[in-house]
């Protein structure tokens, strides 16, 4: 099942508020002598009653019955699950490759995650080291949220995650401007995070997995909008910050910011019942729906393009949690839609 990042044709879209995607499976590890799940409530949600709430495996169920209180952390294994301290059946994970869906009381999916998954991203994950965990990373500014899976080796659970990489440096104009607005970007096979600027030189993009980038920022300055993409591709290993990375937008003319083509595809942008979709005028798009069950329901082929288009969601699918696949040549990027 499926999510689609959040992409904006100009950083003034990126302006625009989009809903804050809950997530709540923050760690997986898959160590035979102690799997684990690790959930998360985020600090300014509210309280979860998750009494009736599933953890589904390939080989696995166990029901939950209890709270998920805000800020707090649930660790869901075989031990407590023997105990009936936090609910009852098993939880068995592949350490080689699995899926994991968490249901809420009525069966509606969640959340969900699967492993190995490249390029990895809102519910695509790394492989686990046997003795670590994947973990995720969900940060949240005006622009959009930015959000990653990536290994950890030293696992955390019951405590906030670590061990994630960093890609850091500064972002200026071409002769040295402080710009508006920058939303500066890395993308790789290990991860594709973004960190919003106001008024500011210095970024810190984090919850990278170690991996090779490209790296690059939108830009938007007097009113006009500008991008570029940094020349060299960037090199972060596990656990580390790669800083000096130095990005100049060249203030001539004025571009519309576009996505390479590679290796990520061109994004979505959420707006109501409607897909935003910017496309990148040299692959073509392909966006399919799916129900909670993973039966596609919906299926729209758009060929190459590059300005905005819109699409609006079928009348015809009721409310409820949908998964959209946005496939650009060999790459796939997936979120999760919620229909009122």
């Amino acid at each position: 099942m499926k999510r689609i990042a959040v992409c904006l044709l100009s950083v003034v879209a990126f302006c625009a508020a989009n809903p804050f995607v809950e997530t709540y499976l923050s760690e997986v590890g898959v160590d035979p002598a102690g799997q684990f799940v690790e959930l998360c409530c985020a600090p300014y949600s509210q309280s979860i009653d998750l009494t009736g709430w599933q953890l589904v495996t390939t080989t696995s169920t166990c029901t939950l019955g209890c709270y998920l209180s805000s800020g707090e952390f649930l660790v869901v294994d075989s031990a407590g699950l023997a105990q009936g301290l936090i609910g009852r059946g098993e939880l068995r994970l592949n350490p080689l490759g699995d899926s994991l869906l968490l249901l809420d009381d009525t069966g509606r999916v969640q959340d969900r995650v699967r492993y190995p998954r490249y390029p990895t991203g809102h519910d695509s994950a790394p492989l686990p080291p046997t003795t670590g965990s994947v973990s995720f990373w969900n940060y949240d500014d005006e622009w959009n949220q930015s959000m990653n899976w990536y290994v950890d080796s030293t696992p955390t659970p019951g405590a906030g995650n670590d061990d994630y990489s960093l890609i850091s440096g500064s972002v200026t104009g071409s002769g040295g401007e402080v710009l508006d607005e920058v939303v500066v970007w890395a993308s790789g096979r290990n991860g594709d995070c973004h960190r919003g600027l106001y008024h500011q030189s210095d970024f810190s993009i984090g919850g990278l997995g170690a991996g090779t980038y490209q790296v690059g920022a939108w830009a938007y300055h007097h009113s006009h909008s500008y991008s570029v993409t940094y020349p060299e591709s960037v090199f972060v290993g596990y656990a580390q910050t790669t800083s000096g990375i130095n990005i100049v937008v060249p203030l001539t003319g004025v571009a519309e910011p576009t996505r390479p083509t590679a290796p990520s595809p061109p994004l979505m942008r959420v707006s109501g019942r409607s897909l935003l979709l910017t496309g990148n005028g040299s692959t073509p798009l392909d966006v399919g729906f799916y129900n909670q069950v993973g039966s596609r329901v919906f299926f729209c082929h758009l060929g190459v393009f590059q300005n905005e288009r819109r699409i609006e969601v079928p009348a015809r699918l009721a409310a409820g949690v949908y998964f959209v696949d946005c496939t650009c040549g060999a790459t796939t990027t997936s979120t999760k839609l919620v229909l009122y």
